[in-house]
């Protein structure tokens, strides 16, 4: 008798889901908030893009521009968007009722979402984030498995079909400055966590 197996992700998606965890649990100590964050990884190591805010869709579709433009600019070989949300899961029976939106459901569960992706492959993780009774940030849970398949949405297909050439890098680049967005070439250290 032969098993399905899931399939194991990519290393490089594995590594970057594990750097976007620690970013978001050392982000929810000190602040109490994620703020949507595009992290790349590139040749120069993990590069951080994050907008000021994000306060209506038309800022949401901007985001998601910008983080392709981000790709290219840095020739990202992989990439997670980094997201607070609100998340509501099926019934045991499998059944979701799609008109009532997340945030406006009463059995919605606050989550970070990992959306990762490479050239190959897409997949996405939640962590749920605990508070006491009183509302104040105490841990990050356990991470969801991994999921890989094709992602629909804003936040989706935000890497190149090819590897951009040098000029396409630098156009990217100079409309990142041009739009005044905050990019760090670094990587985070788990350790401050």
């Amino acid at each position: 008798m032969k098993r399905n197996r899931r399939p194991q992700p990519p290393e490089r998606l594995q590594a970057l889901a594990s750097q976007a965890a620690d970013y978001a649990l050392h982000i929810m100590r000190t602040t109490g908030a994620v703020p949507p964050t595009v992290i790349a990884d590139t040749d120069e190591g993990y590069v951080f893009c994050m907008p000021n805010e994000l306060a209506d869709e038309a800022a949401k579709d901007r985001f998601a521009e910008v983080a392709k433009l981000f790709a290219i600019g840095y020739h990202a070989r992989a990439l997670v968007m980094v997201v607070e949300s609100w998340v509501r899961m099926a019934s045991d029976n499998g059944h979701l009722d799609p008109s009532i939106r997340p945030s406006e459901a009463s059995d919605r569960k606050e989550m970070v979402a990992l959306l990762l992706e490479d050239h190959t492959a897409s997949g996405t993780t939640l962590i749920p984030i605990l508070r006491d009774e009183s509302g104040a940030f105490t841990d990050l849970g356990q991470p969801s498995v991994l999921d890989f398949g094709s992602a629909e949405g804003r936040f989706s297909r935000l890497m190149p079909v090819h590897r951009p050439n040098a000029e396409e890098a630098a156009r990217a680049r100079n409309t990142l400055l041009s739009l005044g967005m905050n990019i760090q070439r670094q990587g985070f250290d788990p350790t401050l966590n």
